[in-house]
């Protein structure tokens, strides 16, 4: 029973993850006034995806400090 518990737990915690992660990443578009898909694609700007990259890693790290204690 002990194992089913953990399992859940984790798999719960990984989505309560992923879900505040893309909510993030939503803010930050809206907040910035930023448009993702056009920045990316169209104008091809690396800059751009690495600020995303490391700000997803940054909130990431920030989401995983918070669950884990």
């Amino acid at each position: 029973m002990a194992f089913l518990w953990s399992f859940f737990s984790t798999v719960l915690y990984s989505v309560l993850g992923i879900v505040l992660l893309l909510v993030t990443l939503v803010v930050a578009n809206k907040v910035f006034r930023l448009n993702l898909h056009r920045e990316l694609v169209d104008e091809h700007n690396v800059a751009f995806g690495v600020m995303i990259a490391g700000l997803a890693v940054a909130i990431g790290l920030i989401i995983a400090g918070t669950i884990s204690s």
